[in-house]
């Protein structure tokens, strides 16, 4: 390469060289009769001998650009200035090829530059491969790059674009892939479609998966070439991901129905979310078909998404039906499948038309599933009509059911929001006699309906058999219990804020503000202070009075003085 730059320095100093001279070697003058060995005078031979020996020389130096070779290139063209053959564009597109193969930036710029001093005008595959010489530099080569093939009138193709958003694509540089892109557009320049398909697929695993559809449909309006399955399964998988439902029904309609592909099972499982979450029964009907094509047994997640998509789109009979499909499996509905159905339940004429549809199947002599009668429970009572959900509850034998626990459950929370305890109380005496085991929502919702009622001694005795129970009450207990306390005057809130924290809760700022302001709070009547425990009473009830001069030991009462003005819990205290 410094053999032509070398050879261009000497041309500038040498004023008086001949103007037609084709070749003037840079190490020394030599006279025109003995620039090839063997001269004899013969003028023609000597320049056929120079054009043969050059096209030997230039096709060897192809040879050496296109295997990357670029010792073997530098050699060349040094044999070629021995032997006096004056270079030309395709020597300098050969030997920048060879260059930007090992990124040899800073020769290829200094090719560039002896390119032009010889007099050449570089052309687009010239810049194409210093484009590439520069991939590994910082971005100012590039705009310099560009800026000189403007300055020089030079046009960019297609194979100039390529590097430069490659370039991007691999730094992540969203924004400036697509903006050299749709540069391209303008002076009307087809992309290659390899750089579009690696930019489409970039732009999807970004998280754009209308954007990247958007490129391959303009792509396809321009272009008589088509993307392959890889590009339209990267479509599809991202648009499903994204939950994007115009992105899905076209990529599916044509990966599945077009190219009659199988996306696999993990976009399955995507797609029948999408079609959950928009409505989409037809979507998720097909992403079905295509699991069991796979070989893969429907579970419960598969039949709920189904069930989602039918509740969405207002089909809640056929929704109801798929829980009968269902049953009839072997697959159990889980509770969020009945949330699904609650979800949808989100009026009284809803409820109502569900019911007609209950019965229609009843009458046709199929059954209902005990999940929509609990999602009919739940949803009455969620629309604060308890006597609704009563009825409900007691017309649950004539479907051919009993009450489950979370059917209790929803009608205890309805006896919380409408404070009434004799109809909890009736709903609990039922649960036994169901033998239905309460859990901890069953405990929490009947503590919380105590504390709704003026006299709420009952709520520390369900909290105390909660515990017996092996349940952790949640911080929203302790927090009802503790207001009740402060709000009524009883001094038992200390010891609801104690267990509080022993239970791993630290009071918020709302209980933490109530307690600054029961600095001035009395004692009442009714509601006994706590007591002090020494374990005298409980030596008094063991030894039945007999050991020494036992006698019922007189409950010592806390004075005033020892709680007022406390932040915290007294220390050793019951209620």
């Amino acid at each position: 390469m410094q053999y032509f730059l070398a050879h261009h320095l000497q041309r500038r100093h040498a004023s008086t060289a001949p103007e037609e001279e084709e070749f003037i070697p840079s190490t020394h003058l030599l006279n025109s009769q003995e620039r090839l060995p063997g001269f004899t005078g013969n003028t023609n031979a000597q320049k056929t001998a120079i054009k043969t020996t050059k096209a030997r020389h230039q096709m060897q130096l192809l040879e050496a650009a296109d295997m990357g070779r670029y010792g073997e290139a530098l050699h060349i063209v040094s044999k070629m200035k021995f032997e006096g053959i004056k270079p030309d564009l395709l020597t300098y597109s050969a030997l920048m090829t060879s260059a930007s193969y090992h990124r040899q930036w800073l020769d290829a710029w200094a090719i560039l530059d002896d390119l032009l001093a010889v007099g050449l005008q570089p052309d687009t595959a010239i810049f194409n491969a210093l484009i590439q010489a520069q991939n590994a530099c910082t971005s100012d080569y590039l705009w310099k790059a560009l800026a000189k093939m403007e300055e020089l009138g030079v046009a960019p193709n297609s194979q100039t674009f390529d590097p430069i958003i490659r370039r991007y694509i691999l730094d992540n540089n969203t924004e400036l892939a697509i903006q050299f892109y749709r540069a391209m557009k303008p002076r009307n320049i087809v992309p290659d479609i390899k750089i579009a398909s690696e930019l489409i697929m970039h732009v999807a695993d970004a998280g754009y998966p209308r954007l990247a559809l958007d490129l391959l449909v303009d792509f396809e309006a321009t272009s008589v070439r088509r993307f392959d399955y890889t590009t339209w399964a990267k479509c599809l998988a991202a648009s499903a991901e994204a939950l994007y439902s115009e992105g899905v029904i076209f990529c599916w309609n044509k990966f599945v129905h077009g190219l009659n592909l199988n996306p696999g099972e993990g976009v399955c499982l995507s797609v029948l979310d999408t079609a959950a979450r928009n409505a989409l029964p037809d979507l998720a009907t097909d992403a079905l078909r295509i699991l069991k094509n796979l070989g893969i047994k429907w579970e419960e997640y598969h039949y709920s998404s189904l069930i989602e998509a039918f509740c969405g789109n207002k089909q809640l009979k056929e929704a109801i039906e798929v829980l009968d499909v269902m049953r009839s499996q072997g697959v159990e509905p889980q509770s969020e499948t009945a949330s699904i159905f609650l979800e949808a339940l989100s009026d009284l004429r809803t409820i109502d038309s569900v019911w007609g549809f209950a019965d229609e199947m009843l009458q046709e002599g199929k059954s209902i599933d005990i999940t929509v009668l609990q999602a009919l429970v739940s949803a009455s009572v969620k629309l604060g009509d308890l006597q609704r959900a009563i009825g409900a509850y007691k017309s649950l034998a004539e479907y051919g059911v009993s009450a489950n626990l979370s059917i209790f459950n929803s009608l205890l929370r309805g006896c919380v929001s409408a404070s009434h305890r004799d109809l909890g109380d009736r709903l609990l005496e039922d649960m036994k006699a169901s033998h239905i085991k309460p859990d901890g929502d069953t405990y929490e919702s009947f503590i919380s309906l105590c504390l709704t009622q003026t006299d709420y001694e009952d709520a520390f005795f369900y909290l105390e058999e909660m515990k017996s129970a092996g349940f952790h009450p949640r911080y929203e207990i302790y927090s009802k219990l503790v207001k009740k306390c402060i709000s009524t005057g009883d001094f038992r809130y200390a010891v609801a804020v104690k267990e509080m924290k022993e239970m791993g809760y630290e009071p918020r700022s709302d209980i933490t503000r109530m307690l600054r302001n029961t600095k001035g709070l009395k004692k009442e009547e009714g509601h006994p202070s706590p007591v002090a425990i020494d374990g005298s009473a409980l030596q008094f009830i063991e030894t039945g009075g007999a050991e020494g001069a036992a006698e019922l030991p007189t409950e010592r009462f806390m004075e005033r003085s020892d709680v007022e003005g406390a932040t915290g819990p007294p220390q050793e205290q019951v209620y």
